[in-house]
């Protein structure tokens, strides 16, 4: 019969057990989402971050060419050309790279990267760019209304050629480097007149020859009598300083006998009994020469040359692409700031 049991059979009754801890018979969660789509694995990342910095690039090529287009339009083919060429030079695209990191990171939604790309991309536009640069290095030169030169008119007893504008080649040739005016100056000075003698200063560092007797063998070669040229050691501007004191202090008679000066003081001051001395060095770096100088109780006559600083003028789209150039020029005046801010 249905459903009967069989009276000499035994009732076993069926119970489960409940699941332990750690037991096989566990019962699984509830279905979930697949694991490639609750959480990414290494592969869909890194094709994530392929087609991020494939549009990252992509924006930078654009940005790139916006800027040849917009050159093009506002100053010709040859602008554009120029601007084309300056794309393709290593800070450039640095730059460029840069601003491809920020847009990658952005759409990965990597807040932290972004930010870094987007403050290091900012830095080198800014650092490395022409016009910020120009104007830096002008906020930095010796203030003139007029080229110091042209308004000497009184002959000076001596002028200081400060050394840093050449240096020996591999040949072992004198060379001028960035700040060669410096020299042409001091040259130009002597042939027209305006001093009895010029003061070549400058020590170097190690093997390489002083800067001083570097200064000599070029003055000499572009017509300067070699015995109205004295030299003056000095590693750098403040120790120049030191030895330019020591040497007015004391001068040698030579010097004396060609200046027609007959030391009355220990101070030397133009118009009061002392030699008038002139100070040729680069605009940039006068500000700071002028201030070791009277540091040191030396009075001189500011002759700045290199007034390469940059006015405000017509505003050009190919100054917005970083060059080593404009990070030189930055460089040079982000010196000279420091060296207001320690005080030397």
């Amino acid at each position: 019969m249905l459903g009967a049991t069989d009276p000499k059979r035994p009732l076993i009754l069926e119970q489960r057990t409940p699941p332990s801890m750690g037991s096989h018979d566990e019962p699984s969660d509830p279905p979930g989402p697949p694991d490639s789509l609750a959480k990414p694995n290494g592969r869909s990342m890194s094709s994530g971050w392929i087609r991020a910095w494939a549009v990252g690039i992509a924006a930078a090529g654009v940005l790139a060419l916006l800027l040849i287009v917009w050159t093009g339009v506002d100053g010709g083919r040859s602008p554009a050309e120029r601007a084309a060429t300056s794309l393709a030079m290593p800070v450039a695209l640095i730059w460029l790279l840069l601003f491809a990191g920020t847009i990658a990171g952005g759409i990965r939604r990597q807040t932290r990267l972004t930010t870094l790309f987007a403050i290091a991309w900012l830095t080198v536009g800014i650092t490395f760019n022409g016009s910020v640069a120009g104007r830096f290095l002008r906020s930095h030169e010796y203030p003139a209304a007029t080229d110091p030169a042209a308004g000497l008119n009184a002959r000076l007893d001596a002028v200081v050629l400060l050394g840093g504008y050449a240096a020996d080649n591999r040949f072992g040739v004198p060379q001028l480097g960035s700040d060669g005016q410096r020299l042409l100056l001091a040259a130009q000075l002597w042939h027209a007149g305006k001093t009895k003698t010029l003061i070549s200063t400058g020590t170097a560092a190690g093997d390489a020859r002083d800067p001083s007797r570097i200064g000599r063998e070029l003055l000499t070669s572009i017509g300067v009598p070699d015995h109205v040229i004295f030299e003056v050691p000095g590693l750098n501007t403040d120790a120049e300083m030191v030895q330019l004191k020591a040497f007015f202090e004391d001068p040698p008679d030579d010097w004396r006998q060609l200046v027609g000066w007959t030391r009355g003081g220990s101070q030397m001051e133009p118009r009061s009994g002392g030699p008038s001395i002139g100070l040729v060095t680069s605009a940039v770096h006068l500000s700071r020469a002028m201030r070791l100088a009277e540091k040191r109780g030396l009075a001189f006559l500011p002759l700045g040359c290199d007034f390469n600083g940059r006015p405000a003028g017509r505003f050009e789209p190919r100054s917005l692409i970083p060059s080593a150039g404009a990070g030189k020029t930055f460089a040079i005046a982000l010196k000279e700031q420091l060296a207001r801010i320690v005080g030397r």
